[in-house]
């Protein structure tokens, strides 16, 4: 760690871009290759670039950190072992990722390189940390949602098992938690987790109730004004977001940003003037995560650069002339940051630099392939999700699996909870991606009471606490999981039974991924396309709501649904459900049948959705007919007449990720 409290980790999407950051006092820098990166969209590197650019950084004691944070095909993994062999040569000082088989190769086969968990992992909980940990993570960025007491809390735990904590300062705000945002992915196969967001949130959409426009389109991150009480949370990396911005947009955040830091670090008052951040691209500030102030005040009508609105609205005029004038201004400020930049990047061209070493530190490192020896070919069992006691109580098949959703407010519901497991104990715990705080602590106290043969986990924070309980899980389809080695990776490291293999690629794409001897390979064949979750209220902005802000009773007892329509008449579903997260679903439900015939090998357990999430897709049967039509799939000699059967009577519905993959 160096002298100071805190790490300014920068944004560099370019070169310049890269230079810009260590002109300004950036302590670090993350950027990305041509691949393999979550912003595929910015201009990136090539390794001579890399090279290049890591002689000036160390020369300016700034360290440089590569983005390979995206989650990664079966077919990729040789390529990006090859990667590896070169980076060992370089004096790259550590990688960000987020798939968990490149965690597995990095941790037992390139021990040298520093390992940063991503934002994609949307880590929140105490033991996503000691998952991370476990793999060899020296460093965590937490979820953008968290609160102040929260980011408190993670911190401290963190330097108890010797990781240090990351959070955004500065940047976009996403709608969504990271990792678990796909719709993008589901609209035109652009994937967030392939680094190819084409940021649908941003989006205009048919007017709504409230009479907006942009819905889902949040203000920019600032703590900057509030640096007194981010500082004494104890987080380490203070990471500002924006590789996809230009020079002189990250020359002036930096810059504001290193001058406010080391003003606190010698006791100087605190800079409280934003308008040099405000000079730059900007949707307007809010620091509403942070502060716990998640509200309507969160939300701009306006995708586009704020910057001159800002000073036309600071200077109290609204029309002709003087906002003509302003405009004009905001513009000249640019130029001159332009200017500025330029010639501090000339200067930084005309320094002598050493020459670069090209000697090998290591050997090259060979990755063994996954053993290939499958168990004999199982039977594939149906598993059913429900989420409610009237559901529980219509189904009555004896050869299925009956998985309950759990709340992500358990703190507040645990004793229904408990009374539910408790009347029905054949039920398994399906338990959420999100689970932050008391919630989380609700969790392990639930485990610990009911003591479950088997559970499902979309949070690696509770399949951590299952392993440590010798209780078998099973990692579910929010955890992106794509390839063997990340398979591999549960199954060894962490004791995971079984695991969901991700909606969002192709039946080519599966088809490469190999089954672990003895592990359980699940796929979720019919469901409600749960596009994005998220923290806000997606209520405020369309049909409104009474509130003024989300409060602590929110989670646990706000239902409600409404719509959204783009432009082109498509609609998207917001649901709320009691103990749930607003989230976001496609106006079809998801129902792919064509993998059971191109796949019959390579899945033991088919899922079913058959939660009351409100879609344009309806069924003509009761929900256990329902059941047992999908249940018909797992017998050989019913399987095309039920296919059939199903095709032909849940209408609409989609399987188009299945055909176009990442």
């Amino acid at each position: 760690m160096s002298e100071s409290q805190f790490e300014l980790l920068a944004p560099g999407g370019d070169i310049e871009s890269i230079k810009a950051a260590i002109a300004a006092g950036a302590d670090a820098v993350y950027c990305g290759l041509e691949r393999f990166n979550a912003r595929n969209r910015a201009s990136n590197l090539n390794l001579d670039d890399l090279k290049a650019i890591l002689v000036i950084a160390h020369e300016h004691h700034c360290k440089i950190f590569l983005t390979l944070n995206i989650i990664l095909l079966e077919s990729e993994i040789r390529s990006v072992v090859r990667l590896l062999n070169q980076l060992i040569h370089t004096d790259i000082d550590g990688v960000i990722i987020q798939d968990l088989g490149l965690g597995y190769i990095l941790k037992h086969y390139f021990p040298m390189l520093d390992v940063h968990g991503s934002t994609q992992l949307n880590s929140h909980n105490e033991g996503q940390i000691r998952f991370l940990s476990k793999l060899g993570t020296s460093r965590v960025n937490l979820s953008r949602e968290l609160d102040s007491t929260e980011i408190r809390h993670l911190t401290q735990y963190g330097r108890q098992h010797n990781v240090l904590m990351e959070v955004f300062v500065h940047g976009s705000y996403c709608i969504g938690f990271s990792g678990l945002c796909y719709i993008s992915s589901a609209r035109n196969g652009a994937s967030g987790n392939r680094g190819r967001c084409s940021q649908p949130c941003r989006d205009k959409y048919q007017t709504t109730d409230m009479g907006i426009s942009h819905p889902l389109n949040m203000k920019d991150n600032t703590a900057f004004e509030d640096f007194a009480e981010l500082a004494e949370l104890g987080v380490y990396s203070l990471k500002v977001e924006g590789r996809m911005k230009q020079p002189h947009y990250v020359f002036n955040v930096v810059d504001q940003w290193r001058q406010q830091i080391d003003r606190y670090e010698n006791n100087q008052p605190l800079l409280s003037d934003t308008s040099e951040l405000y000079k730059v691209f900007n949707r307007d500030f809010s620091a509403g995560y942070l502060k716990g102030t998640i509200s309507k005040e969160m939300y701009i009508d306006n995708p586009r650069n704020h910057s001159a609105d800002h000073f036309i609205q600071q200077a109290g005029v609204s029309e002709g002339e003087q906002t003509r004038q302003i405009k004009q201004q905001v513009y000249d400020e640019n130029t001159r940051i332009i200017a500025r930049v330029n010639e501090r990047l000339v200067q930084l061209d005309h320094e002598q630099h050493k020459n670069q070493t090209t000697e090998k530190k290591y050997a090259d490192i060979q990755v063994p392939a996954i053993n290939t020896d499958l168990d004999e070919p199982i039977k594939p069992h149906l598993n059913v999700l429900v989420s409610t006691l009237e559901e529980v109580q219509q189904l009555h098949a004896d050869n299925i699996s009956v998985y309950y959703q759990m709340p992500s407010s358990l703190a507040r519901q645990k004793t229904q909870v408990l009374d539910v497991f408790s009347q029905y104990p054949h039920l398994i715990p399906w338990f959420p991606a999100v689970l932050i705080g008391d919630n989380y602590l609700a969790a392990q106290q639930f485990l610990e009471a009911v003591k479950p043969s088997c559970i499902v986990t979309n949070n690696t924070g509770i399949g951590m606490l299952a392993g440590e309980m010798d209780i078998a899980w099973l990692a579910g389809p929010q955890l992106n999981l794509t390839n063997s080695y990340a398979l591999q990776c549960l199954q060894q490291e962490y004791g995971c039974s079984g695991a969901f293999i991700s909606n969002e690629i192709s039946h080519k794409q599966m088809k490469r991924i190999v089954r672990p001897k003895g592990f359980r390979l699940c796929h979720s064949i019919y469901h409600p396309m749960n596009l994005l979750t998220s923290r806000q209220c997606l209520f405020q902005q369309t049909v409104g709501c009474k509130k003024k802000r989300v409060t602590r009773g929110c989670l646990p007892n706000c239902k409600k649904s409404a719509s959204i329509l783009n432009l082109n008449g498509s609609a998207y579903v917001i649901d709320k459900q009691l103990g749930e997260h607003n989230s976001l679903y496609n106006q079809h439900h998801f129902m792919n049948l064509e993998v059971i015939q191109d796949l019959p090998e390579l899945f033991t357990d088919w899922f079913i959705d058959v939660r009351d999430i409100h879609t344009e897709t309806r069924s003509p049967w009761r929900l256990n007919e329902l059941v047992e039509q999908f249940r018909q799939l797992c017998e050989k000699e019913q399987r095309q007449a039920a296919i059939l059967s199903l095709q032909n009577a849940i209408l609409p519905t989609t399987h188009a990720q299945y055909h176009k993959g990442l």
